[in-house]
């Protein structure tokens, strides 16, 4: 199969939007300040709520009202929202400049901040690097930051009690920043990812949200890793050596089995994998972004790479690297794509900074993953 997008697959469905959180009947999406959602099964993409202005003044409203223009969205487009997941209550986080709470039962068709009490003010988390502990509905991140000389934390949100709190402290001697946390339902489990460096790349796992942090392994670039998959007898997950990394760190997933304490190396996909997402019939995706100024000798491409019912690693898609220029947007290329669990045959992405798609919402139709299996 032609692993380029022409003519394989690549359907929009709605430009400037980004895919968050996937389940088997739809999919949470932002565009702009809207959240929307889209139903696999109809094809509708219906708007549910949208963040709140900044203040809620004359001129806050205002300001909003000229940020959210056609012409304003048109011509000087931003970022767009950073991260979203859904609880099990069916109620919505969103983490942004400020950390929203959108309730079906509560809202009506604006979300509502929670307050951050903690000094400095909490930093956002990477994309995708969200996890929401089912039996305690809270949601856990650690805080993303460069260019810095302090300790991380990982934070809990409790729409509950309506409250955002520190629970953990990385010290900076320990790492850089967190890449993301991961829910293991075989486990009863949240896993920690770090980063950057050799020593500070590793996995932590905590199994009493986090009354206790224990350090599972790490000390190399192939530890370095935020997209990670689970099922009933191991981990995989994609490391994330990035431009920073020496040139002999090229990027390969890797397959951890916990009854034998064995890892093994599954495939190498050269560019660092940033995102990951499973199917109902137990498939998955996962994605490589191409950084400009990488030391590795890899494509210039962002891509898919596809695990079918053999459990053999596949890539599926390339897109070649195009640059798009945008304010608080990395020149990097890559495919954003929707945490969570995609039903067999479709999956929603975004193109970042590639020659097809830039920033459109795009589906992924199965058939042509199908064919690699």
């Amino acid at each position: 199969m032609n692993r380029h997008a022409s003519g394989h697959g690549l359907t929009p469905v709605h430009p400037e939007m980004l895919a968050h959180w996937s389940d088997a009947e739809g999919c949470w999406c932002t565009h702009d300040h809207g959240v929307y959602r889209f139903t696999y099964a109809t094809q509708a993409l219906r708007k549910v709520f949208r963040l709140p202005p900044k203040t809620d003044s004359v001129q806050g409203r205002l300001k909003d009202a000229l940020a959210r223009s056609w012409l304003k969205r048109t011509f000087w487009p931003g970022p767009g929202i950073q991260d979203l997941v859904e609880l099990p209550s069916r109620d919505v986080l969103v983490f942004y400049d400020r950390i929203y709470w959108y309730s079906a039962a509560r809202h009506e068709s604006c979300a509502q901040v929670l307050p951050d009490p903690l000094t400095p003010p909490i930093a956002t988390p990477l994309r995708g690097g969200v996890a929401v502990h089912p039996k305690s509905q809270c949601a856990y991140f650690g805080e993303y930051l460069n260019g810095h000389n302090r300790d991380i934390r990982v934070c809990r949100v409790d729409v509950q009690a309506q409250t955002v709190q520190a629970c953990w402290t990385f010290a900076r001697s320990e790492i850089k920043h967190v890449h993301a946390i991961h829910y293991d339902r075989f486990r009863n489990r949240l896993w920690i990812c770090t980063g950057d460096l050799n020593h500070e790349s590793s996995f932590y796992y905590t199994d009493d949200e986090f009354a206790t942090v224990h350090r599972f392994a790490g000390g190399d670039q192939s530890w370095r890793a935020i997209a990670v998959l689970f099922d009933e007898s191991g981990m995989e997950w994609g490391m994330d050596a990035g431009k920073d990394a020496p040139a002999e760190a090229i990027n390969r997933i890797y397959r951890y089995d916990f009854a034998t304490g064995q890892r093994t190396e599954c495939a190498t996909i050269g560019n660092p994998a940033y995102a990951a997402c499973e199917f109902t019939d137990g498939t998955a995706m996962l994605q490589t972004t191409y950084e400009p100024g990488r030391l590795q000798d890899t494509p210039e491409e962002a891509g898919l790479w596809f695990r079918g019912p053999d459990r053999q690693w596949r890539q599926c898609l390339a897109l070649p690297h195009a640059p798009h220029p945008r304010p608080g947007v990395s020149p990097y290329a890559s495919i954003s794509l929707p945490k969570g669990t995609s039903p067999a045959g479709a999956l929603l992405c975004t193109p970042v900074n590639c020659q097809t798609g830039h920033y459109t919402l795009m589906e992924f139709r199965w058939p042509s993953l199908q064919k690699l299996a």
